[in-house]
């Protein structure tokens, strides 16, 4: 697939739904490793077992470096995949625990 939002998919704010992200961002990521290597063949339900990958949730790192977080963003704006798959997944009891949440911070108690 190019870097085109496919056939038929709806306009965000009257757009392309790409264009939710700054266009150097886009050129960027459509530049990155993860990209080219990773969500090239994605699917609407392929991405999800990408999105179970992440260690991280961010937009750019070092020299404005694409996280792999932006690039499935941006591949999900490009599918815009079925209500009704996006449910499935969210509604899913084994992703129950993928959800991005701040590891516990131990409280120490020092006793009178």
């Amino acid at each position: 697939m190019a870097n085109s939002t496919l056939r038929g998919a709806l306009s965000v704010h009257g757009g392309n739904p790409q264009f939710l992200i700054e266009k150097v961002i886009r050129a960027r990521i459509y530049d990155s490793l993860y990209w080219k290597e990773q969500c090239f063949a994605l699917t609407a339900e392929s991405i999800i077992d990408k999105a179970l990958e992440l260690h991280a949730i961010g937009g750019v790192h070092d020299r404005q470096i694409p996280t792999s977080f932006m690039c499935l963003t941006l591949k999900m704006l490009q599918l815009q995949p079925e209500k009704e798959i996006l449910f499935e997944y969210l509604l899913a009891e084994e992703f129950k625990l993928s959800l991005p949440v701040p590891p516990p911070i131990p409280i120490h108690h020092n006793p009178p």
